[in-house]
């Protein structure tokens, strides 16, 4: 059965994989319930020092280790917990000002719908837009609020168990694969909307 450190481990795979390096790799230990919890902050390559003018786009992912995942792990027969996965994108806007907030939702909608249409055809052909929240950050210290930038941030989860049928690590590691392929896919469209003469010299997925 899957262990902590077999996730940790193809999570880490995958990202590099795919193009990816952390900025973030915090795990934690809530000890009233022994929830073990894993957040990764996930960058393309991107230019140095990294400022609000020249972010990328990126990816916040997270899940949760509970205790019943660990009994399975040791080999208990108890019934499967789901075992979500949490990925956030975050698009920063230090630009397009004079587009509305639905112009600037609709664009980060079609950039994740052309990411799908590319790796899962079929059920991007059923999807629903996807909710995008915006957010604005204004200059501190401004007698005024002046802005700073806008962020567009979007969340999913998908719940690995479910679509890892064959339970064995090599199928993790291709099921993991997959799943930043289609993260990078994301990021790399999303830069291309938000970001189109390339600011942050990352690549996209198919170039990488």
């Amino acid at each position: 059965m899957l262990s902590y450190e077999d996730l940790v481990t193809g999570l880490e795979d995958a990202w590099l994989v795919a193009g990816f390096h952390e900025h973030a790799f915090v795990e934690s230990v809530v000890p009233a319930t022994h929830d073990r919890t894993c957040r990764l902050e996930l960058f393309p390559d991107h230019d140095e020092p990294l400022t609000s003018e020249n972010m990328p786009p990126f990816l916040d992912l997270s899940f949760t280790w509970s205790p019943a995942h660990q009994l399975l792990a040791e080999g208990r027969s108890l019934p499967v917990e789901p075992l979500d996965l949490t990925w956030v994108y975050t698009a920063t806007v230090v630009a397009r000002y004079d587009r509305s907030d639905l112009e600037l939702v609709r664009m980060f909608q079609r950039s994740v719908m052309q990411a799908f249409q590319h790796y899962y055809p079929a059920e991007a052909a059923d999807m629903e837009p996807i909710a995008v929240e915006v957010r604005r950050i204004y200059l501190p210290g401004a007698q005024a609020p002046q802005l700073d930038y806008i962020q567009l941030v979007s969340s999913t989860v998908s719940d690995l168990f479910e679509q890892w049928g064959e339970r064995d690590l090599l199928g993790l590691r291709a099921l993991l694969r997959q799943e930043f392929f289609l993260a990078s896919a994301i990021i790399s469209h999303l830069a291309d909307a938000f970001a189109p003469h390339g600011r942050g010299g990352y690549t996209t997925v198919d170039a990488a």
